[in-house]
């Protein structure tokens, strides 16, 4: 087992002055390779703003944050890209598809930037698609496809790459509990079955009952880490 995320005192800060609101404050944590962790907290506890800086959608104020040997917080914009590309793999509460084009498209979008050939790209897509249940509706436009669909595409083009991490922000926020339900099973299934690394954002526990480890967190800060399946 290797440490595949260590963040040391992240702090996350918005606004200047007398406005300033510091979201995140001073957040040390590991993820393990293979793991499935989950993030939970009420509503503006700074779990999503977490996920952010650990994904590299956002940089912190201070604090250093090591992804595979990498420190992420030094790279430029160009070299962050790049390593989210390859390295990398998100499912959003919104999906995220680009809704002019397919569900083979959609899957096909980050391997063609990060270079596959055109029919390389297309087997590969569909091949994940397939492993998601959606098997034939390679063709579909995300409005053709309900929501829980949509987002079983979102989850086929994060990891049809391979990403050595898979990041989840709420994935099952706009879908009804039995579409959110298989969402969970999915991403569950992807960590137990394919030893995918997951770090997962939800509010609700019966969606990280399958996970590793809950970090708990409030006011900016983790309160508690829940061991519930050793690795």
């Amino acid at each position: 087992m290797s440490t595949l995320i260590t963040t040391t005192n992240v702090e996350r800060t918005f606004g200047t002055g007398a406005l300033t609101t510091r979201v995140l404050k001073g957040i040390s944590m590991t993820v393990e390779a293979g793991e499935f962790l989950a993030i939970m907290g009420k509503s503006g506890a700074g779990k999503s703003t977490l996920m952010y800086q650990l994904s590299l959608l956002d940089e912190p104020t201070a604090g250093h944050i090591m992804i595979d040997g990498t420190d992420v917080v030094a790279l430029n914009e160009v070299e962050a890209t790049t390593f989210r590309l390859n390295t990398l793999g998100y499912v959003f509460q919104d999906y995220a598809l680009v809704p002019d084009l397919s569900a083979e498209e959609n899957v096909m979008l980050p391997l063609l930037m990060r270079g596959a050939a055109w029919e390389a790209a297309r087997l590969t897509a569909r091949g994940a698609i397939d492993a998601v249940g959606l098997e034939g509706k390679y063709g579909n436009l995300p409005a053709e496809l309900s929501g829980g669909e949509q987002q079983r595409v979102a989850i086929a083009r994060a990891v049809a790459g391979k990403p050595k991490i898979l990041f989840a922000d709420e994935p099952t926020a706009n879908l009804d509990s039995i579409s959110g339900r298989a969402i969970i099973d999915l991403i569950t299934r992807l960590n137990q079955e394919n030893g995918q690394t997951v770090v997962m954002v939800t509010h609700e526990r019966e969606y990280a009952m399958g996970a590793n480890r809950i970090i708990h967190m409030e006011d900016g800060q983790i309160t508690g880490i829940e061991e519930l399946r050793p690795l």
